[in-house]
């Protein structure tokens, strides 16, 4: 790619990317000519503990490292929120639509370049046009609204973990019991259209650790738990859905 970028045949270099914070770090420090990092940024996977969106984010920026911005609707689950989200929005800005707060939450950051989003009608475009010819980041008021918009979605997910990995300390598997269980919420959440990046996540995963399936029921990570979870029954459908 360089001697290509060096014959004049590519503009810039850069690359996408789908795991931690930590290994975008490695990557940058040692590749400092990479010009630009893709990344999935939306309000939902910015806390995330698995995919750390904001943290992703934080690096490149540190980096000084322009950020192109993949799924800020998170495959279109963005613009279908509940309806209580919704009404959070519509009441605030009833002329605006669901999916101009996730496009306006990824454009907002300084480091931002650019933000793809996938439209498949002429309406969505004239939507998207309509906040962004004149585009305007979130205010302080907005940003506390999407905060409340993340705790309904957040919500209602399927396994109630609170990420306080008490349960991997002892797995004789080193199963990454809390991070299996937030793909698997965000496959269970937002449906098919998450499905190749559920598999991603949880493909890299177990290149470090265990299988969902290789856990042998002992139980010790269920005697740590401090929220009572069936841990072993939630392995067992984490297995199913991404193995």
């Amino acid at each position: 790619m360089q001697q290509l970028k060096a014959a004049g045949k590519v503009k810039h270099i850069g690359f996408s990317f789908h795991d931690k914070a930590a290994l975008l770090d490695e990557i940058l420090s040692k590749h400092p000519e990479m010009e630009y990092v893709q990344l999935q940024l939306n309000y939902l996977d910015w806390n995330d503990t698995t995919i750390e969106a904001g943290k992703c984010y934080e690096v490149a920026a540190r980096h000084h490292k322009p950020v192109i911005v993949m799924e800020p609707l998170k495959g279109g689950s963005l613009a279908r929120v509940p309806a209580e989200a919704q009404k959070l929005y519509q009441d605030y800005a009833p002329e605006r639509s669901v999916a101009s707060w996730g496009i306006r939450f990824a454009a907002s950051p300084d480091n931002v370049l650019m933000v793809l989003s996938g439209m498949s009608n002429q309406e969505q475009i004239n939507d998207n046009l309509s906040f962004m010819q004149d585009f305007q980041p979130l205010n302080d008021e907005e940003r506390q609204l999407i905060e409340k918009a993340v705790s309904i979605i957040r919500g209602a997910i399927a396994i109630p973990c609170t990420a306080c990995r008490y349960c991997v300390d002892d797995c004789p598997k080193k199963i990454a019991i809390p991070d299996y269980f937030a793909v698997y919420n965000n496959l269970q959440q937002f449906g098919p259209e998450q499905g190749l990046v559920a598999q991603t996540y949880y493909g890299n995963l177990t290149q470090s650790h265990g299988k969902a399936s290789d856990c042998i029921k002992c139980g010790q990570c269920e005697n740590h738990c401090p929220q009572h979870l069936p841990i072993r029954r939630y392995l067992k459908d984490v297995a199913t859905a991404l193995e």
